[in-house]
């Protein structure tokens, strides 16, 4: 009789752990790095809060959810609404959240693989580099108004307040694309000059401007593919590590029945 319930103890706590496992592949936040308080704060603070960009979840504390495809990178404020806007690599999108009560309030799609993102406030726009469209979007609010063709592979980007351009790194073709933003906010276009630099022999480096490199507006929906290539974060879909994990649980259990003494 002992052995017995020793047994059925061993399967509940099996079963159990099955489905925690379960309940994480369905991208459910049930492991914790620990509650976080004031009490525990370092000099530089503390996780109060954990977003889940996916189902738009906020949490107490720092949590770690399972990974999903959206693959969060770059992310910027923009003081004028208290928003924050936050680069999707994964899924081409920039999340906004409103920061009076920090949920997504919107998703903005925008080229392939977004990185780099900044906030110019000379004219209140959002720029996104991104990476497989080689382009950088423009947001106003949660819309997106242009596209700005740069180089191969824009990954980084930063604002310039004492000159109001917009740097931008072009990983694939070994370039920085300088976006020029002085222009009214009721205008479309905006200018483009392209910088690369090359080494010589000596110790001296010599940077070429090409004065004549205008790139104009394009629509929102066009987007061009770098010559460079950078795999997209995949994941291994829910469903099947719910199947796997059902068979695994009454696989052990027919086992543990099966080796039960009568």
């Amino acid at each position: 009789m002992v052995w017995r319930t020793a047994k059925i103890g061993r399967l509940i706590v099996t079963i159990a752990f099955s489905i925690a496992i379960l309940l994480s592949a369905l991208g459910l936040p049930d492991t914790a790095n620990g509650s976080q308080n004031s009490a525990q704060n370092s000099p530089g603070g503390y996780v109060k809060y954990t977003l889940i960009l996916a189902n738009n979840t906020l949490i107490n504390g720092n949590f770690v959810n399972t990974y999903n495809p959206m693959s969060p990178l770059g992310i910027a404020y923009d003081p004028s609404n208290g928003y924050i806007y936050v680069a999707n690599y994964g899924s081409g999108t920039v999340s906004v959240i409103d920061g009076a009560n920090n949920t997504v309030i919107a998703t903005i799609p925008v080229g392939q693989g977004p990185e780099g993102i900044a906030y110019n406030p000379s004219n209140g726009y959002i720029y996104v580099a991104n990476w497989g469209s080689g382009t950088v979007s423009v947001i106003d609010g949660t819309t997106v108004i242009a596209n700005i063709t740069v180089g191969s592979g824009p990954e980084c980007i930063a604002y310039d307040p004492s000159n109001g351009y917009i740097y931008v790194t072009d990983s694939g073709s070994g370039t920085v694309s300088i976006i020029y933003t002085g222009v009214s906010t009721n205008s479309s276009s905006t200018s483009l000059v392209t910088t690369s630099t090359t080494t010589s022999t000596s110790t001296s480096t010599s940077v070429s401007t090409n004065s004549t490199s205008i790139s104009s507006v394009t629509p929102p929906a066009t987007s061009t593919t770098p010559t460079s290539t950078k795999p997209t974060p995949s994941a291994v879909p829910t469903w099947a590590v719910a199947v796997i994990v059902v068979v695994a649980v009454l696989i052990v259990a027919l086992l543990m029945i099966k080796r039960r003494k009568p």
